[in-house]
């Protein structure tokens, strides 16, 4: 039975290593798979795993295998060089006179996965502990496969959550080959003997899980951080506006200036709508909270009421249920009716033309292609013929006026603002200037460049005179808010109508884009878009492509062939279910409050956790009314603390056999509360005096332990997992 675990033990070893390996192999294809070539690739590992148990097997040793498994590469290609002039024999082409090349194409590429294939499984058989050598060079492998995602540019993979998830399960599966290499090879228990070995398994294996105790934990904190960074960082691939959520991509909160951004083709999204016009502009976000370190953000103040939200910013998510919203009641609008099919977007992201008024989810028909499909009517500004007729500051309430006006302080702006509407007596005239003013001047670049003195806005403006489309929002939103005109900035789509078939249109992330919102009193919030459509010199930026045909036309037929079932979803809920789902909401808000602080809470929770699991089990008895009991209870606190400083009993050990070990080799006092101990478990009797000796042995122990160990380690001692499985006495 012992021989066929230690088999079974070794074949799952082997196989987990060398998946690690072809993982490896792997994300190096992901990243030069336009070089490479996956099937040639994985024979080749597989050839230097084979060679490495065959060689293992025939008992070579290290230099003559390494020759060998120098000299089986070269040979076989000899061989297919042989049979590729016997085809040039038989059959002369062009396409025979190439084998030569392809082959050497793969082939010297694929020399590093069966070399590495063949020297970690010829070491691993050969020497039981190389596994762990193994795993510290596999992590070396895995940084340098992972360098050129370096400045969280990702690549390789569609979304950071799955780079996390994966690089977690990699260091999870290497924990796990540690713990299987963690027994001894062939010879061991000749060698030390059965219960030597079972013991030493033991002691390697509980090392093994005490190290994951706290790798495993901080593994979960460093993947939370990447995944962070990594978000960050795919804002800029997301055209400075789009970031990803767990599991999709939204919007984010926020829009910073950055120095350069990347675009990505990929359909998000299709829209069908009624009418036709210019642009549409679908609107995710309204950000009128601004800071100069920030930018643009949904953090608005709530000095002026509304629960601490701006003027009419609509809600941002789907409901469940079809949903009206409060009609401000705008002139000179008119209702558009359109249906959204998310493809890659979080599902739960709202996004309308200015205004929506009612929300209405669609159910969504089984094996459908899309995340999500509803519907909104809203109230929407189709001519500027209203605008045009104002002249006077609409008026405003103060508190919401100082919001909209926040962060017009750069007097070098203010000055550009005043010199471009020098001479535009009406409202609508200043606004539309600085618009014009914005696209004539400016050029539309997705590298902005580096602002000398960290400010971006101002380089843009007065240097560079280049930037993508929030660089236009930030500048004509605050050089009104310099004018005393409210204004505030709205992220989502621009839709260009060459994407139309059909009534639908094709959105892709590249079409991400920020404009700004100026307030028109009873008009509402009227859309400018300050973006020019002149490229910057040297720019390589592709112009719109229009919509890829083949899959609209399959999505679209889709779309079609289910039409009759796009009835509007339902959820009915009674008094008690509202209840509830209100409850559910504020929990949710409170525990995103508490994510976003993760990188505190989850330290602080696991080491509340480890402090209970070292405490709880030793509380009933420190509070309980029997002496002997209390005496148990500090007992084993004072083993966890011990075992905390490396001090743990061994399994082989009395209890004074191993308060004597401590104390001869540590100076710790810990023989005199032993002794308590074996007393109050024993003794028939156990008076006030005993009670004293025992108090008296615990401050002992107390006093050597601050005499011996420094305060860190005691610290450390604390938070450290070992001890807490200790059981009672």
């Amino acid at each position: 039975m012992r021989e066929r675990s230690e088999s079974a033990r070794s074949l799952v070893l082997f196989l987990l290593r060398n998946l690690l390996l072809y993982f490896l192999l792997l994300n190096s294809f992901l990243q030069l798979r336009d070089q490479l070539d996956l099937a040639f690739l994985s024979a080749a590992l597989v050839l230097g795993v084979l060679a490495g148990l065959i060689m293992e097997r025939l008992r070579l040793r290290f230099l003559p295998a390494l020759a060998a498994a120098a000299l089986l590469p070269v040979a076989l290609r000899a061989l297919f060089f042989l049979v590729f002039r016997l085809q040039r024999v038989i059959a002369s082409e062009p396409a025979t006179d190439f084998l030569f090349f392809y082959f050497d194409k793969d082939f010297f590429p694929a020399l590093v996965g069966y070399g590495a294939a063949w020297l970690f499984n010829f070491l691993a058989l050969r020497r039981p502990r190389f596994p762990v050598i193994e795993a510290g060079l596999n992590s070396a492998l895995l940084v340098i496969v992972f360098w050129s995602q370096a400045g969280y540019r990702l690549t390789i993979y569609p979304h950071p959550s799955i780079f996390a998830w994966i690089l977690a399960i990699f260091v999870v599966a290497e924990f796990f080959v540690l713990l299987l290499s963690g027994a001894g090879g062939r010879g061991t228990a000749a060698r030390f003997g059965r219960r030597a070995v079972e013991a030493r398994e033991r002691v390697d294996r509980r090392a093994v899980l005490s190290f994951a105790w706290i790798v495993l934990p901080l593994l979960l904190v460093f993947l939370l951080f990447l995944l962070s960074r990594y978000s960050e960082g795919a804002v800029k691939a997301g055209g400075g506006l789009m970031k990803p959520t767990l599991f999709r991509f939204d919007f984010a909160p926020y829009v910073r200036l950055e120095s350069e951004i990347r675009t990505s083709n990929d359909t998000v999204l299709l829209f069908r709508t009624e009418g036709r016009a210019e642009r549409f502009l679908l609107r995710r976000f309204v950000l009128g909270s601004y800071d100069q370190s920030r930018g643009f953000s949904m953090e608005p103040q709530s000095t002026f009421g509304g629960g601490g939200r701006g003027m009419d910013e609509a809600a941002a998510v789907v409901p469940d249920s079809p949903e009206r919203y409060p009609d401000p009641g705008y002139r000179g609008r008119q209702y558009i009716r359109q249906e959204y099919y998310f493809l890659t977007l979080d599902p739960s992201s709202l996004i309308a033309l200015n205004y929506p008024v009612r929300v209405a989810p669609l159910v969504n028909w089984k094996s459908s292609s899309f995340l999500r499909v509803y519907r909104v009517d809203s109230k929407t500004l189709r001519s500027s013929a209203g605008p045009e007729r104002v002249s006077a500051m609409p008026a405003l309430p103060s508190g919401m006026l100082s919001y909209y006006t926040r962060g017009a302080g750069d007097p070098m702006i203010t000055d550009l603002a005043r010199k471009i509407t020098e001479g535009r007596a009406g409202y609508y005239a200043k606004v539309s200037s600085i618009e014009q003013y914005l696209r004539e001047n400016y050029l539309y670049s997705l590298k902005p460049g580096i602002a000398a003195d960290g400010n971006q806005l101002r380089h843009f403006l007065f240097e560079s005179k280049k930037g993508y489309c929030s660089y236009f929002a930030f500048a004509m939103a605050l050089m009104c808010r310099s004018l005393g005109i409210p204004a505030r900035v709205a992220v989502g789509f621009s839709v260009d109508p060459r994407a139309e078939i059909l009534n639908f249109y094709e959105v892709k992330a590249f079409q991400a884009h920020a404009w700004v919102e100026v307030y028109f009193g009873d008009l509402g919030w009227v859309e400018f878009d300050p973006t020019s459509d002149q490229l910057a010199p040297g720019e390589d930026l592709t112009p719109y492509p229009g919509p890829d045909k083949e899959r609209m036309a399959r999505l679209i037929s889709e779309i079609l062939q289910n039409q009759g079932s796009l009835a509007e979803e339902h959820v009915t809920r009674d008094g008690m279910a509202a209840a509830v789902s209100r409850i559910g909401s504020r929990l949710a808000r409170a525990a995103l409050f508490v994510a976003r602080l993760w990188y505190l809470v989850l330290p602080a929770l696991y080491a509340l956790f480890l402090l209970a699991a070292k405490i709880l089990p030793s509380l009933p008895a420190l509070l309980s009314r029997s002496a002997r009991r209390r005496v148990k209870g500090a007992y084993r606190i004072s083993l966890v603390s011990l075992a905390g400083l490396g001090m743990a009993r061994l399994p082989s050990e009395s209890l004074l056999e191993h308060a004597r070990r401590i104390q001869g080799d540590r100076g710790v006092a810990m023989e005199p509360v032993t002794e308590a101990l074996l007393k109050a478990a024993f003794s028939e009797t156990f008076d006030d005096e005993d009670r004293g000796r025992s108090r008296a042995a615990r401050a002992g122990l107390r006093a050597s332990l601050r005499s011996r160990v420094s305060w860190p380690r005691r610290l450390l001692a604390v938070i450290s997992p070992a001890g807490a499985a200790t059981r009672m006495p």
